[in-house]
């Protein structure tokens, strides 16, 4: 139950978060039949449909951009 308070903390989209290092998190996909915009070495891990509320979860690990990580 405490995942959706989590959850609140995180951008809804996953192109507004800034990663820094590699993110494991979790992604509600609503509109399937739509693109997710996610980096080119991200990676679905895992996923499942939530019937109670009708929407594809998706076990996403992000990494961060090689610009980011020259810069540094």
């Amino acid at each position: 139950m405490n995942e959706s308070a989590g959850a609140a903390d995180q951008p809804d989209d996953i192109a507004e978060m800034d990663i820094t290092e590699p993110t494991v998190t979790w992604l509600e996909v609503s509109h399937p039949q739509q693109p997710i915009p996610i980096g080119e070495k991200d990676r679905v891990l895992d996923s499942h449909f939530n019937e109670q509320y009708d929407v594809w979860e998706v076990l996403l690990v992000a990494l961060p951009d090689e610009e980011e990580e020259e810069e540094e």
